[in-house]
């Protein structure tokens, strides 16, 4: 067991490398399984494990680690789902579901919820395999990188993906690496690199610039702001609600020549889907917001979405786009509409 302030081995986080990955890697360079690791920093009584750490980690987390490896506090702090605050999403929020992130739910040290995806073609070229932020975000159906569609469960078993359990209930030389899964060992390495799909070159084009640019400073992010994402979420939510019944969904697959996917029948929110639905989802959303005065009055003359739908729930309209949305208030105008169309 290691002894001392700082450990023999202390890496440092690699670019955009998310918490639980950086841990699990300081416990294997220093030869210790991480569940004893975490039992001799935090005892029993309190494991890191049974909660979603990625996105609320304890500040008791982060200084024992910054303790033991010499980091500093905030270099750590920054391998966390907070840094994607004023960019994703406003305000912290400690409980319920966090815009764009997705969720992982844990039962116990279980997780219930298939919000940890991964890229095969990024962990089979990594020097040292480490998973990332971005892999929890819900935009990310696919790597912009090798524009191959991301997995969010294991290929080989469907279990959820749970990087941190390689060596529960095992011994040192028989723990599994991060990159294979826990319940079957297939190796994620391994995992089928499928083409991402899009509908034409111009939305793969505004998809890519949408995912490199939360790469880039929040000064850089251009058109991509927080009012932005906040009106695609409103639409992506729109699309997956029980209340619309899928028609705005099926109006534009059928602009895109797509098939519609069967959305769940029980009340889920857009975090929720599994990677197909959702990235089919923000396909359709991504077309309507290229150019949304003009697509977005199509659906509300089709009837495909209604306007109490438009800002539902929203708590932060952005003020063109309530501007915008007051054009569909009476829907009386609807047949003037068509007219002039």
């Amino acid at each position: 067991m290691l002894s001392g302030k700082i450990w023999p081995a202390h890496p440092h986080p690699l670019p955009d490398e998310i918490l639980s990955s950086w841990i699990v890697r300081v416990a294997a360079a220093n030869g210790v399984r991480l569940q004893p690791l975490c039992w001799m920093l935090f005892g029993n009584a309190q494991s890191p494990w049974n909660r979603d750490i990625d996105r609320n980690a304890p500040p008791w987390l982060l200084k024992a680690f910054s303790q033991h490896t010499g980091i500093n506090y905030w270099d750590i702090f920054h391998t966390t789902l907070v840094t994607y605050r004023t960019r994703l999403y406003p305000r912290r929020q400690s409980v319920g579901q966090l815009r764009w992130i997705l969720p992982v739910k844990h039962h116990g040290m279980q997780r219930t919820a298939f919000g940890q995806q991964f890229c095969p073609e990024c962990l089979a070229t990594d020097e040292i395999p480490y998973f990332r932020k971005q892999w929890r975000v819900a935009l990310f159906s696919y790597c912009p990188e090798h524009h191959v569609e991301l997995h969010d469960a294991c290929p080989a078993c469907g279990e959820p993906v749970a990087i941190y359990r390689g060596d529960f209930g095992r011994e040192l030389r028989t723990a599994r690496l991060m990159q294979v899964c826990h319940v079957c060992e297939h190796d994620f390495r391994g995992a089928e690199r499928k083409k991402a799909f899009f509908p034409d070159e111009g939305l793969r084009q505004v998809f890519d610039e949408l995912l490199m640019s939360l790469g880039k400073p929040a000064n850089e992010m251009c058109r991509f702001n927080l009012g932005f994402l906040a009106v695609m979420r409103q639409f992506c939510r729109v699309m997956a609600s029980r209340q619309n019944h899928g028609r705005l969904q099926a109006y534009i697959s059928e602009r895109l020549q797509l098939s519609s996917p069967t959305l769940p029948v029980h009340r889920i929110c857009f975090e929720q889907l599994r990677r197909d639905v959702r990235h089919h989802s923000l396909l359709c959303t991504l077309w309507l917001m290229t150019d949304l005065e003009r697509r977005l009055e199509g659906a509300w003359v089709t009837k495909a979405v209604r306007y109490n739908m438009m800002t539902k729930d929203m708590d932060d309209v952005p003020r063109r786009y309530r501007s915008l949305v007051q054009r569909f208030a009476n829907w009386r105008l609807i047949d003037a509409v068509v007219s002039e169309r």
